[in-house]
């Protein structure tokens, strides 16, 4: 899994729901990983798991 960091994981999700990418797990915020982060899981269109992270 390749962890990138957004400064808008909703943004970010949409821009990569564009060019192809299916949606692992939607964006939800984490409070118990950090008092403001906010994730999204993604598979790109070759498979690869990707996760999308703000804080």
């Amino acid at each position: 899994m390749l962890a990138v960091r957004v400064t808008d994981v909703d943004e970010a999700l949409a821009l990569c729901l564009r060019h192809g990418a299916r949606v692992a797990a939607e964006a939800t915020d984490r409070p118990a990983w950090g008092p403001t982060l906010r994730t999204a899981h993604l598979r790109a269109p070759d498979g690869h798991l990707i996760e999308l992270q703000s804080s």
